[in-house]
């Protein structure tokens, strides 16, 4: 993940700061803290950018309403979103 960024920091250096930050979206196998200072020792303005968030994990519940079980992906965890 680190590296992905790190490969695309011209783009976020590039995208002003007046307008919304980019979120990405990250499944619970991700934890956010050692990737945020990761980012900010290639780019410490980066997290004026973007910020990420842990996606919903469905419940065991709702994959037995949807008759699935095991790994069940969950389409807002496959992409970014701007908010």
């Amino acid at each position: 993940m680190i590296e992905l960024l790190g490969n695309h920091l011209d783009y976020f250096r590039a995208k002003p700061v007046n307008i919304p930050k980019i979120t990405i979206l990250l499944d619970h196998g991700y934890h956010p803290d050692p990737i945020t200072a990761a980012l900010q020792n290639l780019y410490p303005q980066i997290m004026t950018k973007i910020r990420f968030e842990l996606a919903a994990k469905p419940m065991k519940a709702e994959k037995a309403a949807l008759g699935k079980t095991g790994f069940v992906p969950v389409a807002t965890r496959w992409g970014k979103r701007t908010v």
